[in-house]
């Protein structure tokens, strides 16, 4: 996995010269490590804080290892923001059960900016939906279907050391899925959107017995519980129990966020929960609201694109 940047392709991404990323770099404002040779090479993770931190875009493109008519399909993608197209190319890999390749396109993704919470809801989400209505209709059998959603759910995990994460913002938040849920692909976006907004993030996983999560809860005191569903049981003892969940979570004055793939046939009184997550945009936008989370002031930069 590369993790690691040449000066020549941050000047791509930047659509600058490799002079000017030298310069920065030699003033310490971009910060790089040399090889031996005595190469300059940039954590992707440091190019995109510093972007951020100067307001300045990242729009070029890199070239993507594929074949050429797949490479140009993938890279005129990225520049346009043709997220569908993304998606389709991320839905042949996962049909394939291509790991490696599935990794490597959305690394190829966060090196171009593309924000966790738009992969996740614009990209990997259309695809998933895509691959559960094949098996819905019989174009798909189970073991394919498993083959790809372990696929795409490796891929997302071995994805970690690539996260831009923000300065922590020193609240903590524990996912998991509920009792009979084992599909955690939409869960453990939400917690790589979280961490990269700067939460601590504890990350339970699939299948989390309710008596489970209010014994942790009572001992870590989260600020933020998300719980992700698929009711099995019947309706009623499930949404009691979630219900007191929330009941114990607001005792805590913590907050509480309920989501799945069924989850915008609720309303949060439903559930006794304070948000409804249908997508990672909008959960971002309501945590940032209710936790108060603002951005910092950015600096302008004074270099011209050349």
């Amino acid at each position: 996995m590369k993790t690691l940047l040449a000066t020549k392709e941050v000047a791509a991404l930047m659509n600058v010269t490799e002079t000017t990323i030298k310069r920065w770099a030699d003033a310490g404002e971009l910060p790089c490590v040399k090889t031996l040779g005595g190469h300059r090479k940039f954590a992707m993770q440091e190019v995109i804080q510093f972007a951020e931190q100067h307001s300045y875009p990242i729009t070029g493109v890199l070239s993507a290892e594929m074949e050429p008519g797949d490479r140009d399909t993938l890279e005129f993608s990225v520049q346009t923001k043709n997220y569908r197209k993304i998606s389709e190319i991320l839905l042949d890999e996962a049909l394939h059960g291509e790991r490696k390749r599935l990794m490597e396109l959305l690394s190829y993704l966060l090196k171009h900016g593309i924000a966790m919470s738009t992969i996740g809801d614009e990209i990997i989400r259309p695809a998933m939906v895509e691959i559960g209505e094949m098996w819905a209709s019989g174009k798909l059998k189970i073991n394919e279907e498993h083959i790809a959603s372990h696929a795409l759910l490796e891929a997302i995990i071995r994805l970690s050391p690539e996260l831009y994460r923000k300065p922590a913002n020193g609240l903590s938040a524990v996912c998991a899925c509920s009792e009979e849920e084992y599909h955690e692909i939409g869960l453990r976006i939400l917690a790589y959107v979280l961490e990269s907004e700067g939460w601590t993030v504890h990350y339970l996983g699939a299948n989390t017995p309710f008596d489970t999560l209010r014994e942790l809860f009572k001992v870590m005191k989260p600020d933020l519980l998300c719980l992700s569903y698929t009711i099995k049981s019947p309706a009623h003892q499930f949404i009691g129990k979630v219900k007191s969940l929330g009941t114990l979570v607001h005792s805590h004055k913590s907050a509480f966020v309920v989501g799945g793939f069924y989850a915008g046939d609720h309303l949060p009184k439903d559930f006794h929960c304070d948000h409804i997550a249908t997508s990672a945009h909008d959960t971002v936008s309501f945590l940032r609201d209710r936790f108060q989370l603002k951005p910092g002031p950015k600096m302008k930069m004074k270099e011209e694109v050349s």
